[in-house]
């Protein structure tokens, strides 16, 4: 779950917590907004939860499991390519 909220994160870039805020902030403001704010909020969580569900990759599997045998420059490479494989899954959800 940390691993899709990490993503998640990146993808919201560097102020992901502000902009949840202003979401949050945005179901006192009116009824209008607050439904489209409630249907933001159930489809993130619903997208969070698919890529929680969807950690079998096997080539994620690969990378992490040699990761222990490499030298630390190899390891935020193959960090990065973890990021890369969970952005693609998180492309795939979408497109539904």
């Amino acid at each position: 779950m940390s691993d899709a909220m990490d993503t998640l994160k990146n993808i919201l870039g560097d102020d992901a917590e502000d902009k949840i805020r202003n979401v949050m902030s945005s179901f006192s403001s009116g009824d209008e907004a607050n439904d489209n704010s409630a249907d933001y909020l159930l489809e993130m969580r619903d997208i969070v939860d698919r890529l929680s569900r969807s950690n079998s990759d096997p080539r994620s599997n690969l990378l992490l499991s040699l990761k222990p045998y490499m030298r630390d420059d190899r390891k935020k490479s193959i960090d990065s390519a973890v990021k890369l494989l969970n952005l693609t899954k998180l492309s795939k959800l979408f497109k539904m």
